[in-house]
């Protein structure tokens, strides 16, 4: 018989046998099935070694079968198997213990705080018992809270770490999303968390090389870029595919990580299972060093004294690998120098559990403005410090990026928490917006008062006006994005014209509509200009007027042209004595057709969505005939038990192409709008599609009153939104941090920040159009058509998500040709951060009514951030290539840093990098920069 055959029998003889849980029985077993399978993975050595193998099961079962010692028999078998065990002790398993901490998931955050006391203290007490044993933790925020809630805890985990008994693994805030948080976000994530371990722990900025991602719920394909400007070289994960031990994991720039795929899980005994997963790795990559995470739970938890009991009982086997209590470092320290032959993978690592692209909306919208709102307020502090002498405010910006990074936690900003956790985040966000909107306040309001807003006008400073002190965005809250919000209206109520600032965040010069509130006015509608410096004027546009708490309002919306990059241009507002005429116009006619220069969409008034979409400069209608765009879809998904992770099967699709009430709301000429209102179930809907004039967009806002549940025994309702267009022979591109990648038009559900692009042809020739989104991450391209879920009533383990109004804005710009990337993001960009806007009083000022601070001169490079040095004086500027051509990026800066300040480039924690290459010349920063690369310079 063959060997495989004749050794199964002899193990199944002994494995059955009621001897089999007496100690040296149980150690045969163990060593057996070590050998048997180690022989399976090394068939170099296969022929020498299953002969032996085979003897040392036979005389065990003989012995087992006769009632002899069992003791002797063992020491026989493992003197038959010994050449096996000289080969396999030449093998190390490094066992590194762990305890998995999801921050906030099935409790609430005081259980997150209570569990990592109780780990903890657990684990110092093993310390002590187990000389030898080693644990390591991640998440810096895990160390922020013992610091602040447990402070003698904090105390041991300092003394550990500085004896080497703790190996802190913590190079982000927290173990977060990674599909959609934006770039910028994962540069903070190392620089917040790495400074921060530095100061309280004392562990050098290099320290910790790798980046522990055991459950996030999908890899953007720009990680590794990102992470090894930060120091990073090694990648840990257990979700998504490839499922391959090891890889060097890839980025479009050149950059790559080592990257671990725990097969085992990161929450794992010492149990049979390590045998196995052992013998796979050393088939699979060729290795002698494995990693063995181990520490059973998720609720804290982590390694237990049985989990050390048994490593010392599988060290003690000596036909057994060599096995080490180690740390991360040791293992990857060990493989890197022989690892040239891992395969690489140079594209993302998705996808998995696609609803979380969608559950839980506040939280995805609360998270977006974070985003979008921290880069300005830093770019204005700057300024501001620059022009007015304002002091950065440092520790309120730091401690509102930690909020926002909080809050990206795998189990937190996809949705898959329960009702405490969505609470919690929610309350953070509001803390977060606070500190952003009030630095977004004060140093706008520094600006406005060093501009000149008089002399360019040809006004003289009146006395001052009431000053009402409202905020713009009355009643918006982290569910409702109808308006920026946050910003105070301090200086609203002067008498005569309204000196208006509007602030454009965009690294390129923007002209566009900008929306204030003024007060205490009672304009004529029809009786309002707005005024630039170089003396043109422009009708402004009352959107609403009403009354709050005594105090009249008027909502306006007004064009700015040739606003500077990252800079500002004053207008005046005031009454006139004669309506004036539009140089721009938007119309809509009765029968819901909706015009300017660049556009024409005929609105279908049963549906309200779109019957004709035509782009002026090819004439090309975007509509398939009899479908209809940017029509709503009520969608019912089948039960399952994951329904916050899980989009299950579809069982029915309902078109709301029917019973819509719909009419004009806005007449022009600065916008035009339709609105249509409708119930679908329990839930009031109102659609309203607009078009500004100069626009290549056409914009989309649902208000949804949303009251749909989801139950085990119907399923998952929810709400997406499609576009069909003309376009064929498509191709799918969406935004991820700091990039753009393709996939493949499918109809499977996938993530993308702020936009998706659909190209392809329409009528012979290459047209396509760009999705814009303002909080939705969920996205579907299937042939011609592109679709956007926009709520999905989930209900475990939260079972009443998102009930309440929600405010939804998205757009759709179509064009000719082809459209870059840098186009893209460039839309994207300024469709997720509008103009901003501060009213002021007529004053004298030492800046000009019109001024830039930085401008990018170079296309396809994009502006991540600008922010005051973390230490010491200078600015940091974030580039990021996103055309994929090697480039000199330039960059104007003006009035925030001398002539020809020094420059040079730095890594994520801000210090330099060697070769830098990057120069000043004159008030122009030049940046060399590879195709994909990302950049950041410390100038001044």
């Amino acid at each position: 018989m063959p060997y495989a055959s004749d050794f199964d029998l002899a193990f199944r003889r002994i494995r059955e046998s009621r001897w089999a849980d007496t100690p040296p029985v149980a150690r045969a077993i163990e060593q057996l099935d070590f050998a048997h399978r180690f022989a399976g993975a090394r068939a170099d050595r296969a022929a020498e070694w299953q002969p032996l193998i085979l003897q040392a099961a036979q005389v065990l079962a003989e012995a087992i079968g006769a009632g002899a010692e069992m003791v002797r028999a063992t020491d026989e078998a493992e003197r038959i198997m010994a050449p096996i065990g000289v080969e396999a002790k030449a093998y190390t398993i490094h066992a590194c213990g762990h305890a998995h901490i999801d921050m906030n998931w099935m409790w609430p955050w005081q259980d997150t705080v209570s569990m990592c006391h109780d780990t903890f203290t657990t684990m110092d007490r093993l310390m002590d018992e187990f000389p030898d044993f080693r644990f390591c933790q991640s998440q810096a925020a895990i160390y922020a809270a013992m610091e602040e809630h447990c402070p003698e805890v904090f105390e041991r985990i300092r003394e550990r770490i500085r004896d080497g008994h703790w190996e802190c693994i913590a190079t982000s805030w927290v173990e977060g999303d990674r599909n959609l948080v934006s770039g910028e976000s994962l540069c903070r994530h190392l620089l917040y968390s790495r400074r921060y371990l530095h100061e309280k722990l004392g562990i050098p900025f290099d320290g910790i090389k790798i980046d522990w991602s055991c459950d996030t719920f999908g890899h953007a394909h720009t990680v590794p870029a990102i992470l090894s400007r930060g120091g990073i070289t090694r990648y840990y994960r257990h979700r998504t595919g490839p499922e391959k031990w090891l890889l060097w994991w890839k980025s479009p720039d050149g950059s790559r990580l080592l990257a671990f795929y725990d097969k085992a899980t990161y929450v794992h005994a010492f149990d049979r299972k390590l045998t196995e997963h052992f013998v796979d790795y050393v088939a699979e990559t060729g290795l002698k060093d494995f990693l063995w995470v181990y520490g059973v739970g998720d609720h804290g938890g982590g390694p237990t004294r049985r989990d050390l009991r048994r490593a010392r009982e599988l060290a003690q086997l000596p036909i057994y690998p060599t096995v080490r209590l180690s740390t991360l470092d040791e293992y990857f320290s060990a493989i890197e120098p022989v690892a040239d032959h891992i395969p690489v993978h140079d594209d993302e690592m998705n996808f998995v559990f696609e609803g979380c692209y969608t559950s839980q909306a506040t939280i995805k919208l609360g998270n977006r403005r974070c985003e979008n709102v921290l880069p300005e307020a830093e770019v204005l502090s700057v300024i501001a410090g620059a022009v007015s002498g304002m002091p950065y405010p440092r520790e309120s910006l730091e401690k509102a990026w930690r909020i926002a990074l909080f809050n990206q936690f795998h189990d937190i900003l996809p949705g898959s928490g329960t009702a405490d956790t969505v609470h919690h985040a929610n309350g953070l966000y509001q803390e977060c917006l606070a500190g952003a909107n009030a630095v977004r306040t004060r140093a706008l309001r520094r600006i406005a008062a060093v501009a000149d807003t008089a002399e360019a006008f040809g006004l003289t400073p009146p006395p001052r006006g009431e000053g009402v002190g409202l905020g713009e965005g009355l009643g918006a809250g982290v569910g409702d994005n109808s308006l920026p919000g946050g910003l105070s209206a301090y200086a609203g109520g002067t008498i005569g014209p309204e000196p208006i600032l509007v602030f454009n965040s965009d690294c390129t010069p923007r002209t566009g509509m900008a929306c204030a509130k003024i007060w205490n006015k009672k304009w004529p509608p029809d009786r309002i200009a707005v005024v630039d410096d170089r003396g043109n004027r422009a009708p402004v546009q009352v959107l609403e007027s009403g009354s709050y708490w005594g105090h009249d309002y008027q909502t306006v919306l007004f064009p700015v042209h040739d606003i500077p990059a990252v800079g500002y241009r004053v207008v005046v507002l005031d009454r006139t004595a004669e309506p004036v005429p539009p140089k721009s116009l938007a119309t809509v006619s009765s029968n819901f057709v909706l015009e300017n220069e660049h556009l024409l969409a005929v609105i279908d008034a049963a549906s309200g969505a779109v019957s004709r979409l035509v782009l002026k400069e090819s004439g090309r209608n975007f509509v398939p005939q009899g479908r209809l765009l940017g029509v709503l879809e009520g969608v019912q998904e089948a039960p399952n038990n994951m329904t916050a992770w899980t989009i299950s099967q579809i069982m029915s699709v309902e078109q709301l192409d029917q019973g819509g009430v719909t009419e004009v709301v806005q007449r022009g000429p600065n916008r035009v709008a339709v609105r249509t209102t409708r119930k679908w179930r329990d839930t009031s809907l109102a659609v309203e599609i607009g078009l500004d004039a100069g626009s290549p967009m056409l914009d989309f806002t649902v208000t949804a009153d949303w009251l749909e549940r989801g139950t085990p025994e119907t399923g998952v309702p929810s709400l997406r939104v499609a576009f069909p267009t003309a376009l064929t022979d498509t191709k799918a591109r969406y935004e991820i941090p700091f990039g753009s990648i393709s996939r493949p038009t499918n109809g499977h559900e996938v993530p993308a920040l702020r936009w998706a692009d659909l190209a392809g042809v329409i009528d012979g020739a290459p047209h396509g159009i760009t999705l814009l989104n303002d909080c939705k991450y969920g996205h579907r391209a299937e042939g011609g058509t592109l679709r956007l879920t926009l709520l999905r009533a989930s209900y475990s383990p939260d079972p009443l998500p998102d009930l309440g109004r929600h405010t939804i804005h998205f757009s759709v710009a179509p064009y000719p040709g082809f459209r870059s990337v840098s186009g893209a993001m460039s839309l994207g960009s300024r469709f997720n951060v509008p103009l901003t806007t501060t009213t002021t009083d007529v004053h004298k000022g030492s800046l000009p009514p019109s001024a830039g601070f930085a401008e990018v001169l170079t296309p396809n490079v994009r502006l991540a951030a600008l922010k005051a040095a973390e230490e010491g004086e200078g600015v940091i500027v974030r580039l990021y290539e996103v055309d994929g051509k090697d480039t000199k990026a330039r960059v104007k800066l003006t009035h925030l840093v001398p002539t020809g300040a020094p420059a040079v480039e730095v890594d994520l924690m801000e210090r330099p990098i060697d070769g830098s290459r990057v120069t000043m010349e004159g008030d122009t920063l030049v940046v060399p920069m590879r195709a994909y690369g990302i950049a950041s310079v410390r100038v001044g």
